[in-house]
């Protein structure tokens, strides 16, 4: 199966690469080349995208995390926000539209915070949402050829989100928040998402798979 990780710089794209390039034949975009398989791709740029047809599988993996009072977030980054979370995705999905397989899946990666209202999450929030509403719409306007889900997260262990484990008091606090008592690691969101680009998903779409310690469904 051949299968395209936008992103694959991420932690969780190098935890699902790492973990299943044996099963995969991953094709990884990135704009850092020590983990992209073309030269000099740029998300804004579609003449820096691969060109290969008969594609089994699109992840999305771009994200922010800003997070900001109402207040303090400029325009500027709204409009960045939403350019990398929804506008850089479209851009990809125009291009290799065409190009997907029948029985082909998609993978876009969300948030908790598209469904639970969260403070100072407006930005990421929004963006997000759109992402989901987007998948949704797209499942049913795709389907049958194209199955299309999302994994929306809680909080996860990686680069993106080093600021909130800087120390041990602040990690237990942030596991506290969550009914598990504990924080995701990129390997609870990679098999998530390794599930839904799989044969074992033929059956789903339209879904979005919270993988959140409980944060979006419990109150205990």
């Amino acid at each position: 199966m051949k299968i395209l990780l936008v992103g694959a710089s991420s932690d969780i794209a190098q935890n699902l690469y790492n973990n299943h390039k044996n099963n995969y034949n991953f094709i990884r975009l990135s704009s850092d080349s020590e983990h992209s398989d073309v030269d000099n791709f740029n998300l804004q740029d579609s003449t820096t995208y691969v060109d290969e047809d008969n594609i089994d599988g699109i992840v999305y993996f771009p994200g922010t995390i800003v997070l900001k009072p109402f207040k303090q977030l400029s325009l500027e980054t709204f409009e960045n926000d939403y350019n990398i979370n929804v506008l850089g995705l479209i851009k990809i999905l125009k291009y290799y539209e065409a190009k997907l397989s029948e029985n082909s899946s998609l993978v876009f990666i969300s948030t908790v915070a598209a469904k639970v209202g969260m403070p100072f999450h407006a930005s990421i929030s929004m963006c997000k949402s759109s992402l989901e509403a987007l998948a949704r719409s797209l499942a049913a306007e795709w389907s049958p050829k194209v199955r299309v889900n999302c994994v929306a997260p809680s909080l996860v262990e990686t680069k993106l989100a080093k600021r909130f484990f800087r120390n041990d008091k602040q990690k237990e606090m942030m596991s506290e928040r969550h009914p598990l008592k504990t924080t995701g690691v990129s390997d609870d969101i990679s098999s998530a998402v390794e599930y839904l680009i799989s044969k074992k998903s033929k059956w789903v779409t339209g879904q979005v798979f919270g993988v959140d310690g409980g944060m979006s469904t419990i109150k205990i």
